[in-house]
């Protein structure tokens, strides 16, 4: 059945961002309204502690996130690309402080790239 080996599944919130769950994962069953929930800026799966598995099952595994609207504050890039940099690099610190990995952060378009080894 296709549905116990969807490789590379993504979940996609239009204008919002997206969630790739990397390899192998059976969706039989999955109530992703429950599971995921992607909002501006943030990024919920496994709210709910009890339905969490353990790693490495359901979507409980490495994943690249990609967030839209991700602005950095106006007054402090605008058009000054070392001011872009900053702000990006402040950006990468804080992914890394969530134990994630920082791919990458745009100041022009919101974008915000990152992954994760679990949820």
């Amino acid at each position: 059945e296709q549905l116990a080996r969807v490789q590379e599944l993504t979940v996609t919130r239009p204008n919002v961002g997206s969630i790739t769950f990397h390899g192998a994962t059976d969706v039989r069953g999955m109530d992703f309204g429950k599971i995921v929930k992607l909002s501006v800026g943030e990024v919920l799966v496994y709210s709910d502690l009890d339905m969490k598995p353990p790693v490495g099952e359901g979507l409980n595994k490495r994943a690249t996130l990609t967030l839209c609207q991700c602005w950095a504050p106006a007054d402090q890039v605008q058009q000054d690309e070392a001011a872009q940099e900053r702000y990006r690099d402040r950006i990468r610190r804080m992914t890394e402080k969530k134990n994630a990995e920082f791919v990458d952060y745009d100041c022009r378009t919101g974008i915000w790239k990152f992954r994760v080894d679990q949820f």
